[in-house]
């Protein structure tokens, strides 16, 4: 099978936006958000960290600029910390980590998340084949938010303004994480001047995502049977595994090997 046929990949593209947007406005008419409704509450703030004195950069198959500036050689392995700038109208298409948590810093807002609630626990539970498709839940990143994407939980999300915009991501534990994205991204010399993207990078994102623990679709319905304009905002703290995040970052030391 050919993966992303270019006319198809950007029909899907296009499509995938459109659906995101109509939804988002249905959504605002019939719901309040509850962060809306409690505006003096104050976000829990994204805890700080200590960034490598290297940072690996790497340029993604959507031209995405990762920076990560904690890896499992540093953490022991606990976790992976990547700051990355997702240029307009990109974003992975829905994928599954079996292997490891996620989180989402959103400091500029301006991103669609796209959550579900099903539980794929292995490569071989593949949506559309040998399991149920989901129902994929949209959620506006604003400024500041915290998001948690559980392992098991099929997840994307989508740039839909003009800009880039930042998302900090936080994967744990490490468990290849790093090296999934060494083999299907490029290497970023320069971070203000990246390469051209390599047409063969969005393949292998899907073909060598299993060996990783990640089940990464090629299009966009291909794991989806329907998107819910609903809000899927966690107002409580608590639902974003915040205090997880926090003790998991506290203990930065992890001896080095000489």
């Amino acid at each position: 099978m050919k993966f992303f046929d270019c006319a198809t990949h950007q029909l899907s593209k296009k499509l995938r936006l459109s659906l995101i947007i109509i939804l988002i406005c249905i959504t605002s008419l019939f719901i309040t958000s509850p962060r809306a409704m409690a505006a003096t509450t104050a976000k829990p703030a994204f805890p700080k960290i200590q960034p490598d004195p290297q940072p690996l950069q790497i340029l993604g198959p959507a031209g995405e600029l990762f920076k990560f500036v904690k890896t499992g050689a540093t953490t022991c392995g606990k976790y992976v910390i990547a700051e990355a700038l997702i240029p307009p109208g990109t974003g992975p298409l829905p994928h599954v980590h079996t292997l490891t948590n996620e989180w989402f810093y959103t400091p500029d807002g301006g991103l669609t998340l796209e959550m579900g609630q099903k539980l794929y626990k292995t490569t071989s539970d593949i949506p559309g084949k040998t399991a149920p498709k989901e129902v994929l839940h949209l959620m506006s990143a604003e400024p500041g938010d915290i998001h948690y994407g559980a392992q098991y939980i099929m997840h994307g999300f989508m740039n839909q303004t003009k800009e880039p915009k930042r998302l900090t991501f936080i994967w744990a534990p490490d468990a290849g994480v790093t090296d999934y994205f060494k083999e299907v991204g490029q290497a970023l010399p320069d971070y203000d001047n990246p390469p051209a993207i390599d047409p063969r990078s969005k393949e292998i994102f899907v073909t060598s995502a299993p060996k990783y623990g990640i089940m990464q679709s090629s299009s966009y319905f291909q794991y989806v049977e329907n998107l819910v304009p609903e809000n899927y905002d966690l107002p409580d703290v608590g639902g974003m595994h915040y205090d997880e995040l926090v003790a998991l970052l506290s203990n930065q030391d992890c001896p080095q090997k000489p």
